[in-house]
Parts: C-alpha cells; sequence; structure tokens
C-alpha cells in the first residue's frame, strides 16, 4: 500500500524520546517510531537500498506544504562498513519527523506514532572489548609491515571498548550531551548506532554536493599558545599530510565520475574539536544528471580516511586484523528525501547497541596508519578519539 506522507510548518516542540536522531548546529531531525523499514546486505546493498526507496518514494502520495530539505518523504540510513558485516544496512521512514532548522520548523506525519516504551539512562564504565590495547599495538605493527613490503599505501584500524547494560538503554541524554560538547559535529542515533562524526561523506541539495575530508590528528592543548602551536605543527608533519593526501586524492577521483565542477581547498585547513585537532579539506561539486546521493555514496564507501589505499587491500588487511565486525561503524549515516536532498556523515566517534550474545554498548575509535606510524603514539590517538563516547556516558 502507498505511504501518505504530509510535510506541514508547526511550531518547534521538544521531541522526548526519539527513536532516531540527526543534529548539527542549527540544524535538528527527530523521528519517531517507524513507519517502514527497509534493509540489504551485501555488495548491492547500497544501491539495493536507492531503488527500494526510489520505488516507495514513485508509489507514495506526498502532500509537501513545505518544500525545504529534508520535507516529504524522508528516510533516515544506516550503511554497514563492510558489505560481508552480518549487520543489515536500512533506511528508515519514521512515522512523524520534526525538523527544526535556522528558525523554521515542520513536521511530517506518515502514519501514527506507537507508545513508546520505557527505557533506561546507561551507566557504568567502559571495558576492554575485542581488540585489547596491546592487541591493537601488535595489528599496526603488522600493518606497517605490510605497508613496507606490499603496493599497500594506508590502512585504518579501530579498536573496541564495550559497557554490560541491565536494560533497554535510553540514548537521549548521550545524545544530548554529545550535540552539547559537539555542536558542528553531525550527532547521529539511527538503528542501533550513535554518535558525533567531525566528517561529512556527502550532502546533496538541488544537484549541489559537497563533502569534508578529514584525515590527520592530534590532541588539543591546554594553554592557547601551545594550542596555536600544535595546530601548526599538525599541518607540517609529514605523517598527517602523506595521510591527508591519500584521503583527498580517493574521494577527488571517485567523485570525478560521477560530478561536475568539482572544487576542493588549495591547502588543508586545521578544524578544532573540544578534544581534537583534525586536517580537514573541503571538497564541492555537482551531481550529473540522473545520479541519486546513494548512487554517489555507493562508489565513495569506504573512502581512504576509513579504509585505506588501496581500497580493496586496505579492506583485506582490515578483516584480518580487526576481531570484530563494524556493523555500522565508519559506515555512511544520516538522511535522504524522495526530491534527492540529503546528507550523510560517516559513522564516527561513538558505537552501537548490541543485543546478543549480551546487551551492551560497543564502542569505537580507529586511526590511519601509513609507513611512518609509530604503534604507540596511533593507541594514544584512539584514546583521544574515545574521549567522546565516554564524555556521553560520563565516564
Amino acid at each position: 500500500m502507498a505511504l501518505k506522507v504530509r510535510s506541514f510548518f508547526a511550531p518547534a516542540a521538544p521531541v522526548e524520546n526519539p527513536d532516531q536522531v540527526f543534529l548539527r548546529q542549527g540544524t535538528e531531525i527527530y523521528g519517531e517510531g517507524i513507519s517502514l523499514r527497509i534493509s540489504a546486505r551485501g555488495e548491492k546493498r547500497i544501491s539495493e537500498l536507492s531503488n527500494q526507496f526510489q520505488q516507495i518514494a514513485a508509489e507514495a502520495e506526498i502532500k509537501d506544504e513545505v518544500r525545504l530539505a529534508g520535507s516529504g518523504l524522508f528516510g533516515f540510513v544506516s550503511i554497514t562498513f563492510s558489505s560481508s558485516s552480518e549487520f543489515e544496512s536500512a533506511v528508515v521512514i519514521p512515522a512523524k519527523l520534526t525538523v527544526i532548522r535556522d528558525g523554521v520548523s515542520f513536521i511530517t506525519e506518515i502514519s501514527e506514532v506507537p507508545e513508546k516504551q520505557p527505557k533506561k539512562t546507561p551507566s557504568g564504565v567502559f571495558l576492554q572489548g575485542d581488540q585489547s590495547a596491546s592487541g591493537f599495538i601488535a595489528a599496526t605493527k603488522t600493518a606497517i609491515s605490510r605497508i613496507n613490503e606490499s603496493a599497500l599505501e594506508k590502512v585504518v584500524l579501530a579498536r573496541d571498548l564495550v559497557m554490560p547494560l541491565s536494560g533497554e538503554p535510553d540514548l537521549q541524554p548521550a545524545i544530548e550531551r554529545l550535540h552539547s560538547r559537539y555542536p558542528h559535529c553531525w550527532t547521529y542515533l539511527v538503528e542501533d548506532n550513535f554518535g558525533a562524526s567531525p566528517e561529512l561523506l556527502l550532502r546533496a541539495e538541488a544537484g549541489e554536493v559537497s563533502a569534508r575530508v578529514l584525515a590527520g590528528t592530534a590532541g588539543r592543548g591546554t594553554d592557547p599558545d601551545v594550542d596555536r602551536a600544535i595546530a601548526e605543527g599538525l599541518k607540517h608533519s609529514t605523517k598527517n599530510q602523506h595521510e591527508h593526501k591519500f584521503a583527498v586524492e580517493s574521494l577527488v577521483q571517485t567523485l570525478s565520475s560521477v560530478c561536475e565542477n568539482l572544487e576542493t581547498d588549495e591547502e588543508p585547513f586545521s578544524l578544532a574539536l573540544p578534544d581534537l585537532w583534525h586536517l580537514a579539506t573541503d571538497v564541492r561539486g555537482r551531481l550529473k544528471s540522473n545520479v541519486t546521493l546513494l548512487d554517489a555514496v555507493e562508489l565513495l564507501h569506504p573512502t581512504a580516511a576509513v579504509a585505506g589505499t588501496p581500497r580493496v587491500q586496505a579492506q583485506e588487511l582490515i578483516s584480518e586484523l580487526e576481531p570484530f565486525d563494524r556493523g555500522g561503524y565508519a559506515g555512511p549515516v544520516g538522511w535522504i528525501t524522495a526530491d534527492g536532498s540529503g546528507e550523510l556523515a560517516i559513522a564516527l566517534r561513538g558505537g552501537r547497541i548490541e543485543r546478543e550474545p549480551a546487551l551492551q554498548i560497543r564502542a569505537f575509535a580507529g586511526c590511519g596508519i601509513v609507513a611512518e606510524s609509530d604503534p604507540e603514539a596511533e593507541l594514544a590517538e584512539t584514546e583521544l578519539k574515545f574521549k567522546a563516547v565516554r564524555y556521553a556516558f560520563g565516564n
């Protein structure tokens, strides 16, 4: 049966315990309930989701009184990092959507919102996960050795932490803490994946697309002069420039096949977050006709920033060295609409809720390994990146 979709302007009102969230300074998007969920697995999972969503959109009865980005038929997106993941990639069409952007608010209604079930605020501490600190160092040493003896130039390795849970978790307090501390990041809760990502994979509106590449990291200094020196040092670090160059070149090369008028920053800039400095480069262009946002994402994912270079060899080494399934971690997360608009970040600085074999939260943090990498320094970088999720749960 065709979905009946209505978008209309409405006064902004708090959304208690939303099921899906996508937030960034100036924009709040909340989903309640599920009107329809489509899922896919395997190599063609992204194109399958795109085709299914377009078919649903073609059949839907859409009354859009708003006609702004995010109105009309809307789907929250979570795509797994790996095509071999045991987890599903999905597009979730909420029963009710509330969007608040730059003082303008509107609602999209599709079906009734089910009664919300009680949840418990998570408490506890994060413990070593499947990849211990020593295991991560050993994996990093192996990766450096492979890079030095093969065509592999970079691989992104992650480690994990786990927090046991005693009941179905209410993530709203954690999401609010993340959004408050990292307002310029994309704070997300889609399916069971959550976090505050500093990295935009791809945004589209009226055919115009933009992306932000992050690769290269340093911890913030407490003294302003020291902090500025760290930022300058990051910009001139051979290791970090090397890592960043791979990520930018990979994205531009891929986007050039589906975009016109591509432009990039001449030099990377230092992006300041509360805990970290990142090297960042913005990329802009226009999608070619008949190319959807998910079409472009299928070509881009996984980028060199979260997998490595060359991509296939890097993914094979990740599968060999990481003792866990990344699921949605480092995969595209965000939203799409029937008119082709959308915004997809890379699911970083967070984790996921797991229910089997035990109820727990698994957090992830990773870093790019190149020939110049030092294993102890890479481990320290993962600890810096875990600060976000630890802060979210008061650890």
